[in-house]
Formats: C-alpha cells, structure tokens, sequence
C-alpha cells in the first residue's frame, strides 16, 4: 500500500509539472527576447524563473557574484541553465550540441547563448570576439570548463583552451559549485548516456528537488592559461568540498 501511495504520488507530481512545464514553453514561445544582449539576458532569466518553478526545482544561493564578469563552476547538466539564469541576466557559453537539446536548446539559443564549434581551430578567436560583446553591455558569461556534465559526486579538470577568452579580455571571474538534492530513486544530473525524455520524465516526479549554488570570491584572470585552468579548478573544487 504504502508503495502503492507514494507511486501514485508521484505520477500525480509528474502529470501536473508536465503541465505547468507546457504552460511555461507557451509563454516563452509568446513572449519574444530582443536582439539586444541585456534584453536577451534579461529574456532568459525570467523564464528560468518560471521553469524551474515548474519542474518544482528551488535554487538556494550562497555568496553574491554580482560584480563579476564572468561565472567559471562545474556542469550538472540541464538543470544548471535554470537554476544559474534564476540568479541574475547571464549569457552561457556552451558546446555547439547544446543547441539541439530539446526544448532547453531553444531557451538557450534565444537566450544568447555563445556556441563552441569545438572541430574548428577559429572557435575560441570568435568567441572572445562574442564575449568581449557581451562585457561590454554588462552581461556576465557563464562557462563550464569540465567540458562535459557530470553526476556532481566531484569535479573534473578544467580545460585550459577555454580560459583563453577570460585572460585575454582581463575579467573578473566568480568561480561557482553546484549540489543537487533530491527525493530518493531521482537523478538530477543528466550526464554520460543519458537520454532527455526519460530522464525528464523521472525527475518531474521527484518528491524534493533542490539547487544549492555557491559562489566564491571574484577576481581578474592573469597569466599561464594552463595554470588559470588549474588553480580555478581547486577554486571551484574546494566550493564543491565545502558543500558536504
């Protein structure tokens, strides 16, 4: 019975947060981002907002990276666009194949998000000229230099050629953690072979889904881009560590 209850439970969880979360893909259809990258930011913040109420998810923020130019922190997945967006008007930096995800692609790509064509030797020159852009207008850029998402139990090493761009252009960088915290038999992280619709669908029906975020100190980027790469990443790992 008691198995009974709490699988019925959680069918009517999923069904209602399937529900809200269609609700929510109509408004941002309806509602159209400028081209401008502040109102871009500003697009996708409000409805991060409004799909991470939906999916039940709650973001719990720890430090304030509010005077920095940049993000720099591990990579969950999915859920890490909704819950880091919910935090303030940001612009993500991200692998080209983040385009095509379902439905997150769309909100990602309208959103500003600044593609890496990882098979072409030009990519990282383009993006400076992209993130340069965007300091420009105030928009802080968000990067995830694992690579790749993982199921958060640690934090993988960060690859240098992406702190190119920060270097170069001087930023301050807040380095960032994430923990996710949910019900018993849900996995929040969405990493390896993973495929989207059935992971989706188990986590809408999660008892207990929390985002924890903590942001460390910001500061400007200098020197060796392999030795930027490593000392970030015990930055960002000592966050990671930090968060039991």
């Amino acid at each position: 019975r008691v198995l009974f209850r709490s699988g019925l439970a959680n069918g009517w969880a999923r069904s209602r947060r399937l529900g809200a979360f269609a609700a929510a893909c109509t408004l941002a259809t309806l509602d159209h981002p400028g081209v401008d990258a502040r109102d871009r930011a500003a697009w996708i913040q409000r409805h991060s907002r409004r799909f991470s109420r939906a999916v039940g998810m709650e973001v719990r923020v720890t430090g304030d990276p509010s005077d920095a130019q940049a993000w720099v922190g591990n990579h969950l997945g999915y859920l890490d666009i909704l819950g880091l967006a919910s935090v303030g008007p940001v612009a993500f930096v991200a692998k080209a194949e983040v385009a095509r995800w379902p439905l997150l692609g769309r909100l990602a790509t309208q959103g500003g998000t600044i593609y890496v064509d990882r098979t072409r030797r030009m990519a990282v020159g383009e993006v400076v000229g992209h993130i340069r852009q965007r300091a420009t207008t105030g928009v802080p850029v968000v990067f995830f230099p694992e690579g790749t998402s993982t199921n958060g139990h640690g934090v993988l090493p960060f690859h240098a050629p992406l702190f190119e761009p920060l270097v170069d252009l001087g930023l301050k960088v807040a380095p960032f953690a994430i923990r996710m915290e949910s019900s018993a038999g849900v996995e929040p992280a969405y990493w390896g072979d993973m495929t989207f619709g059935p992971h989706f669908l188990s986590l809408l029906g999660h008892q207990r889904l929390v985002m924890h975020l903590r942001f460390g100190e910001a500061a400007v980027l200098g020197g060796n881009r392999k030795q930027v790469a490593a000392a970030w990443h015990e930055r960002v790992l000592a966050l990671h560590r930090s968060m039991g």
